[in-house]
């Protein structure tokens, strides 16, 4: 590793140390604003030897919670969802020590390891203030990264491998066009992740257009839109329809003008533009090769019907491959799956989930998101303002993620995993504060009951009595 990383890493690691000491809630946040940076660390000197910085800025924050002086008297979120979510990490984590032993290890952090963010949310609750915060990170990151996508597409491919992009790693060409990747690690995370900030933050401006913030965001949407567009990522565009769809049936129905809008738009816009743009969206070739690999997968669970075991394809197996072939860092996904390099990638997350854990697993996981999904939506009717609309939008994103789960193995990519976990975690933060509120002021209300401030005389007061 560079001295001059360890250097710097010493002397940052200690005001992040006193600033997590007295709020661990700042960890959660420092991640949320640095996440969709990642990708940045393939083109600084020795930057992937930083990888872990995420890991290592949770496994802090959490520590931080057991010795924080603002551990105590702490409203625990609300979280109704968490049987299903204990119920899958235990079968994953099991099913991969049967299949890898000591091994599996590897795959368990991959796919589960931010599942540890509600555990620091429960001892460390997000108040009013972090919740608003964390709205924010998520609204200037997406306009941030959709400008640098933009941007990419001005520069173009050979002007970001002289930064240090990789062609087998980052870059990717769709028929003539540059898929931009902004700072992520690929297509598929940028433009999720722009999905995602649309979603919630249209939502959270909506209830409040008159906030600058939020005239701000509302603003930028067509960038955001656009540089999503440039991602050619259909998932993601299916993802943002999805949950825009869900605002406007829920609350906001003067969205449902913007998809009439859309809906007259889009022809015209396709028919106007070059075929080398619309021929890579509608290419046909793609979806039927996963077709084809979706169907030897179901085919598959007739002979496994309790799975492979966690690790067996996605993301854990490529690692496990690379290990094995140090040259296949060299080789596309794709070029490497049909060398017979490396497992098959189904490009579908309920695929991914059939294949290591079975129908069983592929149930317990819907049924976590079904729970999260309608835990947030009852939170948007019960809580007020900002946070009514944050849950709202958080529900709609849930959705959104399922859908694009089908054409992508979304909740494996960074850092869509780790926000899925934190919004949730989060609207249970609110949830759990408005009950807690509410419960103090009907105490407060009570005719039998005391008011606190009232003085301690208060308490008797004598009278006459009539002879």
């Amino acid at each position: 590793m560079n001295p001059v990383i360890i250097a710097f890493g010493a002397v940052a690691a200690a005001p992040v140390a006193r600033a997590l000491y007295r709020r661990p809630q700042r960890g959660l946040l420092l991640l949320a604003l640095f996440a969709p940076l990642h990708g940045l660390l393939a083109i600084i000197p020795s930057g992937q030897s930083l990888a872990g910085w995420k890991e290592g800025l949770i496994l802090l924050t959490l520590l931080s919670t057991f010795v924080s002086p603002n551990r105590h008297r702490v409203v625990h979120p609300s979280m109704p969802w968490w049987p299903a979510a204990l119920a899958w990490v235990v079968l994953g984590s099991a099913s991969a020590l049967i299949l890898s032993g000591i091994g599996g290890v590897g795959s368990i952090k991959i796919t589960y390891f931010y599942a540890l963010i509600p555990v620091i949310l429960w001892r460390a609750p997000f108040t009013r203030s972090d919740r608003d915060h964390l709205v924010t990170i998520l609204m200037g990151m997406g306009i941030l990264t959709s400008v640098i996508g933009l941007l990419q597409q001005l520069v173009g491919p050979e002007y970001l491998v002289e930064l240090g992009y990789s062609y087998t790693e980052q870059i990717r060409i769709t028929g003539s066009l540059l898929r931009s990747f902004s700072t992520f690690t690929g297509p598929f995370a940028f433009a999720l992740f722009v999905s995602l900030s649309l979603i919630v933050g249209i939502s959270v401006s909506l209830a409040d257009p008159k906030r600058l913030r939020n005239i701000i965001f509302l603003a930028s949407t067509p960038i955001m839109i656009a540089g999503m567009g440039v991602s050619i990522v259909r998932a993601s565009y299916i993802a943002f329809a999805v949950g825009l769809f869900c605002l406007a049936i829920y609350r906001y129905r003067s969205l449902l003008v913007v998809f009439a809008g859309v809906a007259v738009a889009v022809p015209v816009a396709l028919l106007l533009a070059p075929s080398s743009i619309v021929a890579p969206l509608f290419s046909s070739y793609s979806l039927s090769e996963r077709g084809n690999g979706w169907s030897s997968t179901i085919s598959s669970l007739y002979v496994r019907p309790l799975g492979q075991g966690l690790g067996a394809t996605g993301s854990a197996a490529a690692k496990a491959a690379e290990t094995a072939h140090p040259m296949l860092d060299t080789l596309t996904i794709k070029a490497a799956t049909t060398l017979g390099l490396i497992p098959y990638q189904p490009d579908n997350y309920y695929m991914k989930v059939a294949v290591e854990l079975g129908p069983i697993g592929v149930w317990i996981f819907l049924l976590l998101l079904v729970s999260a999904t309608v835990t947030a939506l009852r939170s948007s009717r019960v809580l007020r303002g900002q946070d009514s609309a944050f849950a709202l939008g958080v529900s709609a994103s849930v959705i959104a993620a399922a859908c694009a789960s089908v054409f992508a193995t979304y909740f494996e990519i960074f850092p869509l995993d780790l926000y899925f976990w934190l919004l949730i975690g989060t609207v249970g933060c609110a949830l759990s504060q408005h009950h807690s509120d509410e419960h103090t002021m009907s105490v407060r209300r009570s005719p039998s009951e005391q008011w606190p401030c009232a003085p301690a005389e208060a308490a008797y007061k004598p009278t006459l009595v009539k002879s």
